[in-house]
């Protein structure tokens, strides 16, 4: 691969920005980093990519901690000197009318103030990637300001975040009964994730309809545990009822936001087609106009 090429390509990574803050044999430091990311709950482990012979290593290196100060939207500049100037160069912390420490702490690890998140991290482990050093540290301790937004970079520009983009969804206005099936199998959770069958008969849709559904009359459909099969677990279903029907191998997605009032309910259909063998008594056809569900499952 051309080499021109693959440097064009990596600046249309669009990345986050954290400044890097230690302490060592030079003194405090802070550096700019674009390669730093959390990469476990359980401990708390974030991971900082820095360049072989940076001040900012020798100093993990000896005191086996530092800090993660992740940048806000409002702190361009200060990432401009902290990425533009090495330690070896000036004291870029010193800079009048620049960096401001939480605390004033003249030893330990320094804390930049007015940024989204601070941690400060032990030493976790450390391994030569690339050109690069891999630094993990464990979270020790950490703090955040939810009233700023992260500064972004993409091609060698800095960016805020704009308005949220919602998720396409077809909006259905339900009536209690079908909302509360609904809301009540969501246990609290965001979004439903169900997988279902579609039976069509012209302009009618197979519907099931009994009282553990409230009697609320809707296609057949389960939640399926977590890293199941949906397809075999929804046959599973099906065979369970007695019902009679094949299922196709390519399914598709649909996103539904349902609504009664002023309650909201995000659900994910996995739909598979079928095609039925039998009559069944716990289903029936339901014309597909006369439920806004239905016609929202198959537009």
């Amino acid at each position: 691969m051309k080499k021109k090429i693959m440097q064009s390509a990596q600046q249309l990574f669009m990345t986050g920005i954290s400044l890097i803050t230690s302490n060592g044999p030079n003194g405090q430091n802070v550096m700019a980093a674009e390669w730093t990311m959390q990469i476990s709950y359980e401990p708390m482990l974030i991971a900082v990519f820095i360049h072989e012979g940076s001040s900012t290593l020798k100093n993990i290196r000896k005191t086996k901690q530092f800090g993660v100060n992740v940048a806000s939207e409002k702190q361009s500049t200060l990432v401009s000197i902290a990425g533009g100037y090495s330690r070896k160069e000036i004291d870029k912390l010193n800079i009048h009318n620049s960096f401001q420490i939480l605390g004033l702490k003249k030893t330990g690890v320094p804390l930049i103030a007015d940024c989204l998140i601070n941690a400060k991290c032990k030493l976790f482990t450390i391994k030569k990637i690339g050109d690069h050093t891999m630094v993990v540290g464990r979270v020790v301790s950490i703090r955040y300001d939810e009233t700023k937004n992260p500064l972004a970079y993409h091609r060698n520009r800095y960016f805020r975040i704009g308005s949220i983009i919602e998720p396409i969804r077809d909006k259905v206005i339900v009536n209690k009964k079908t909302f509360n099936l609904f809301h009540r199998q969501s246990e609290n959770k965001f979004i439903i994730k169900c997988a279902g069958v579609i039976v069509r008969s012209k302009n009618k849709m197979l519907v099931t309809s009994n009282p553990g559904q409230n009697l609320v009359s809707i296609i057949p459909f389960i939640q399926p545990k977590k890293n199941q099969d949906y397809k075999r677990s929804l046959e599973n279903y099906l065979q369970s009822m007695k019902f009679s029907i094949t299922l196709k191998e390519e399914p598709r997605l649909k996103r539904l936001i349902m609504k009664n009032g002023d309650r909201v309910q995000r659900i994910n259909f996995i739909l598979f087609e079928g095609k039925i063998k039998n009559r069944s008594k716990f289903y029936f056809w339901k014309l597909v106009k006369t439920d806004p569900v239905l016609k929202s499952l198959i537009k």
